[in-house]
């Protein structure tokens, strides 16, 4: 996988993939994704778990803030 270039100012966003995703949260990382003005055929940032990295546990996408649209929000972390 391609190293991530570091922007001056930039956000993690995680999607945490377990049985509580739902299509909107899915839908709007994709979203938000596309808005980062990341190469479509670039591979996905996977996430792993820390205790078993043979276990996928979500995906991520690094933001600019200016990424955001002027009031669009993020839904939070969801913890089981």
């Amino acid at each position: 996988m391609a190293d991530f270039e570091k922007k001056a100012v930039n956000l993690k966003l995680q999607l945490a993939l377990d049985d509580q995703l739902t299509w909107r949260e899915l839908f709007q990382f994709v979203d938000l994704a596309r808005k980062s003005q990341i190469d479509p055929d670039e591979p996905v940032l996977l996430e792993y778990a820390e205790r078993d990295p043979s276990i996928l546990e979500g995906l991520a996408v690094y933001l600019h803030p200016s990424d955001l649209s002027t009031g669009e929000t993020v839904t939070e972390n969801r913890t089981t």
